[in-house]
């Protein structure tokens, strides 16, 4: 299927006035990659301490119950 060149808009160019106008975005970008190289270690810092929480209330719930079941 061929498409003609002039039947797909685009939406920049000259308003009346003669200036130039880009296409406006209706949807937000995307994070670039450094933007999430920056919240990386930060993301991690929250996750360990978040699994290290999880991983001690379990420990801890495991010990007493096997010292519940020895009484």
């Amino acid at each position: 299927m061929v498409v003609n060149i002039d039947a797909v808009r685009y939406g920049a160019g000259f308003d009346a006035a003669g200036q130039w106008h880009d296409v406006e975005d209706d949807y937000p970008t995307p994070q670039t990659e450094r933007e999430r190289e920056l919240i990386a270690p930060a993301r991690g810092v929250v996750c360990g301490f978040l699994f290290s929480a999880i991983l001690w209330v379990g420990l801890v719930a495991a010990i007493r119950g096997v010292l519940t079941l020895l009484r």
